[in-house]
């Protein structure tokens, strides 16, 4: 956000909110008809508007179109997500967005790097997730060091499961390395979990989802992950992920500095009804935006955009937006380390959302060079 604490906050002719003080409270937001935030960035994103990021065979123009079509939505930068596959399947994932995003500038300003999601996850029934199982296994250093020189050095977050063999060896190791890991898809104990943390552990990969829908009352992974104040949590705040009543839950338990928003977005973002694809997985997206597995209610990544879980948040909590606006960019931007001089919204990152209607909206968004306006 643009903050200025040393002087009240500035409306223009248009009134459109210019400064917010940092005590400002939250009927500010309520006077003003337009307010200008940092860039939202979406640190799970597995493909966007009809474009798989999962496909070996992804071309550089699709993949800056579809970079467009989410820079238009208000978020200027992201981290294209792999899910699990083959070690081959994978490194030509990689290979693929590395050729794309160095034919692209936009793609170069939106992109910091990628996020590793499989294959050291929980193979077992409920914590997979739509992940195809036959590729998870152990974790070792030499199989990652081969997917970071696939993706360029540019591996900047990784889910990983500290129940599987190698994985709490390997967590050391990234952190050491300047990588920010989470665990998801994964069913460890309490202790384990302890141990992950101290291995240096920061985030809860959308946290309530790859998780079984039967598990012990007390010692579960949801409850020990919510109760753990080293970890920062992801959530999907699309209705269908979590629903509002649940979400309110988790979100009191890991309060708002501790809080990310994230997609978990599939080529079904932005994108008509019909029939997709998530790497070697069938999706389709429902005319809801909802993503299934075709014949089935399984989930499959989601069909919702960082913008409008911001929005969500807003409307269904009545939260303050300049509270729930940092979930969406400097928390998510802070967790992967990006530089300080990014954090701030400057003239050079930023989104113009029109206020005053029942969710904020998107009307403009900034991104260096490029300047796109929602009509």
């Amino acid at each position: 956000m643009i903050f200025d604490p040393s002087k009240p906050p500035l409306t223009d002719s248009d009134g459109l909110l210019k400064s917010i003080p940092v005590e400002a409270g939250p009927e500010i937001w309520k006077r003003a008809t337009r307010v200008i935030s940092s860039g939202l960035c979406d640190l799970q994103v597995n493909g966007f508007a009809g474009v798989d990021y999962n496909d070996p065979t992804l071309m550089p123009e699709e993949f800056e179109k579809s970079l467009f079509a989410m820079l238009s939505t208000g978020v200027t930068t992201c981290l294209p997500t792999v899910i699990t596959g083959s070690e081959d399947w994978q490194i030509q994932c990689f290979h693929a967005l590395e050729k794309g995003r160095n034919a692209s500038k936009l793609a170069q300003a939106m992109i910091p790097g990628y996020h590793l999601e499989g294959p050291f996850l929980n193979p077992e029934e409920g914590f997979c997730g739509c992940h195809p199982t036959k590729w998870m296994r152990p974790a070792t250093w030499d199989h990652f060091e081969r997917l970071q020189e696939a993706a360029g050095g540019r591996i900047t977050l990784i889910t990983v499961a500290p129940e599987i063999k190698g994985v709490l060896d390997l967590i050391p190791k990234l952190v050491e390395k300047g990588i920010a890991v989470a665990i998801g898809h994964c069913n460890p104990d309490r202790d384990t979990l302890l141990r992950a943390a101290d291995a240096g552990v920061t985030l809860s990969t959308h946290l309530g989802n790859g998780i079984a829908q039967i598990l012990p009352k007390k010692d579960n992974p949801i409850l020990g992950q919510l109760a753990e104040d080293r970890f920062s949590a992801s959530f999907i705040a699309d209705g269908v992920h979590q629903q509002p009543h649940v979400l309110r839950v988790y979100l009191r338990a890991k309060q708002s500095s501790r809080t990310i928003l994230v997609t978990d977005g599939t080529s079904c973002s932005a994108a008509l009804p019909g029939r997709y694809s998530l790497g070697q997985v069938d999706i389709e997206r429902q005319q809801e935006d909802i993503v299934y597995i075709p014949g089935t209610k399984m989930l499959a990544g989601s069909a919702t955009t960082l913008s409008e879980c911001v929005a969500n948040v807003v409307d269904w909590y009545g939260a303050p937006f300049d509270e729930v606006i940092l979930w969406a960019s400097e928390q998510p931007r802070r967790l992967i380390g990006l530089p300080e001089s990014l954090l701030i919204g400057s003239s050079q990152s930023q989104v113009t959302w029109q206020m005053g209607l029942q969710k904020p909206i998107v009307e403009k968004v900034h991104l260096g060079n490029w300047k796109l306006e929602n009509i």
